[in-house]
């Protein structure tokens, strides 16, 4: 499940019959990630495009979202610094 600003999440909400709502969260898997990442990945393709130059924010977002099942142990973590990373500049 995707937040706002496109980062992964995994809060969900069920309403009962009276509009109350309750939240709750399932552990984050690598394929959620993975998926989570690969959607991003392509929504951000666009920076690429020939006659554009990125920021060095946007390559760094970029080199980010490549590397990370790589640079964490696990999905957990993966999500915590997702969750965490500084979009300024995006």
């Amino acid at each position: 499940m995707r937040t706002s600003n496109g980062r992964i999440s995994t809060d969900t909400y069920f309403y009962d019959s009276e509009g109350n709502a309750t939240k709750t969260e399932h552990p984050v898997t690598w394929d959620d990630i993975r998926l989570e990442r690969n959607l991003e990945l392509q929504e951000t393709d666009w920076w690429t495009v020939g006659d554009r130059t990125m920021s060095d924010a946007e390559k760094n977002y970029r080199t980010f979202l490549r590397d990370l099942p790589a640079n964490y142990s696990t999905p957990k973590e993966a999500q915590t610094a997702w969750l965490a990373y500084d979009m300024t500049g995006l």
